[in-house]
C-alpha cells in the first residue's frame, strides 16, 4: 500500500483520496448522556467509529448511532481498553486515514478541536507522531503537568500564550491523535495490560523507539481521573484518588510490569511504582474499603513481578469474585 500526501486534510492511498483525520471512541456500559456526547462528537465533521466494550452488544445503540452516521463495532471487552483501540485503529487505518483521534465515552471537545488537530497533522507531515491536548482535571480544577523526558530525567513543560506544538514524552490516550505511521512503527497497544498504564506503556515504547509525541497547547480537554478529593494533613494538602479496588490491582500490577520491562533502558519507568506507593498512603489515610484496595494493590504487585497479566478474572478469579461481591 503506497501513501503520499495529497492536499491539506487528505492523504492519497493507492491513487484514491481519503480524509486524513478520523475519530475513535470507546464505550463501556454507556448511559444516555454518554450517547449524547458521542452524537455531539460525531457532529464535528470527522468520521467517527465507536467501539463498544460492554459485555453485550446493543442493536439499539448501533441503530441510534448509525442514524447519525456513526459506525458501531462491538468488541466485548476483548483486550480491555487496549483491545478496543487496536480493533478500531486497525479498521480506520486500513481504510486510509492518516491519523485517528482517541476518545472516552464522556469526552467533550471544543468546536475547533478537529480543525486545530488537522492543522497540526498537516504541519508534521508524513512523520510518525502522536499529539495530545492539554488536560484539565475537573476534580482538582487545574491542568495536569506535561512532561518531557530523555529516559533518565524529567522536566515539566511551560506554555506561553499562543504557543504551538511542543515535543513531550507522555500523553493520555483520551483526546490524543496518533498517526498511522506511528501506529505501524510502534505496533498495537498492549492488550495484556487490559486497563491502566496502557498509555504509559505506549509512551515508554515511543520514547525507546524514537517516535516523537507532541502537546498542542491551543487545545484543552477536560477530564476526570478517578474521584479525586482534597485533604489537609496539618499544613500539607493531599489528594486521594478513590479508585475502586479492581482498578488499584491493575494500576499496581501494570506499574510493576512496566518497571521490569523498561527500567534497563528507561530508568523513569520506575515512576509508576512511586505512584503505587503514594496510593497506599492515600488508601490508609483517607479512603474507604481499605482492606479490599490494599489487597488489590498487594496482589497486583506480586502479579506484576511474576508477569501474570490479562484481565483480573483470568489472572486471579478468586480475587475478582471477591471484589465483585463488594
Amino acid at each position: 500500500m503506497s501513501e503520499t500526501t495529497s492536499s491539506p486534510g487528505s492523504v492519497a492511498i493507492d491513487g484514491s483520496v481519503a480524509p486524513l483525520l478520523g475519530a475513535l471512541a470507546v464505550l463501556y456500559r454507556p448511559t444516555r448522556q454518554h450517547l449524547a456526547h458521542l452524537i455531539e462528537l460525531g457532529g464535528h465533521g470527522a468520521p467517527l467509529l465507536v467501539v463498544d466494550n460492554s459485555p453485550a452488544g446493543s442493536a439499539a445503540i448501533a441503530e441510534a448511532l448509525g442514524a447519525q452516521g456513526i459506525e458501531y463495532l462491538w468488541n466485548a471487552n476483548r483486550g480491555g481498553i487496549a483491545g478496543a483501540y487496536n480493533r478500531g485503529l486497525a479498521r480506520l487505518f486500513e481504510r486510509g486515514f492518516g491519523a485517528v483521534a482517541l476518545f472516552d465515552q464522556d469526552s467533550q471537545v471544543s468546536a475547533d478541536y478537529f480543525r486545530v488537530m488537522l492543522e497540526s497533522c498537516v504541519a508534521l507531515g508524513p512523520r510518525a507522531f502522536a499529539i495530545g491536548p492539554r488536560i484539565y482535571d475537573e476534580n482538582i480544577r487545574r491542568f495536569l503537568p506535561q512532561i518531557y523526558s530523555n529516559g533518565f530525567s524529567i522536566r515539566t513543560l511551560m506554555f506561553e500564550a499562543g504557543a504551538s506544538l511542543q515535543p513531550c514524552s507522555f500523553l493520555l490516550s483520551s483526546g490524543c491523535v496518533i498517526s498511522c505511521r506511528a501506529y505501524r512503527r510502534l505496533g498495537a497497544f498492549a492488550e495484556a495490560l487490559f486497563i491502566d498504564h496502557v498509555d504509559t506503556e505506549y509512551s515508554l515504547r515511543a520514547l525507546l523507539r524514537g517516535v516523537q509525541f507532541y502537546v498542542e497547547p491551543r487545545l484543552t480537554l477536560s477530564h476526570r481521573i478517578g474521584e479525586k478529593r482534597q485533604h489537609r494533613l496539618g499544613p500539607i494538602r493531599l489528594t486521594s484518588m478513590n479508585h475502586p479496588a479492581f482498578r488499584r490491582y491493575y494500576m499496581a500490577r501494570n506499574g510493576m510490569h512496566l518497571c521490569i520491562q523498561y527500567i534497563p533502558s528507561l530508568p523513569i519507568a520506575f515512576v509508576p511504582n512511586l505512584i503505587t506507593l503514594l496510593q497506599v498512603f492515600q488508601v490508609l489515610l483517607f479512603e474507604s474499603g481499605k482492606l479490599a484496595k490494599l489487597s488489590g494493590i498487594g496482589c497486583g504487585i506480586v502479579d506484576g513481578l511474576l508477569g501474570r497479566l490479562g484481565p483480573l478474572e483470568a489472572a486471579r478469579p478468586r480475587l475478582a469474585a471477591r471484589l465483585a461481591r463488594g
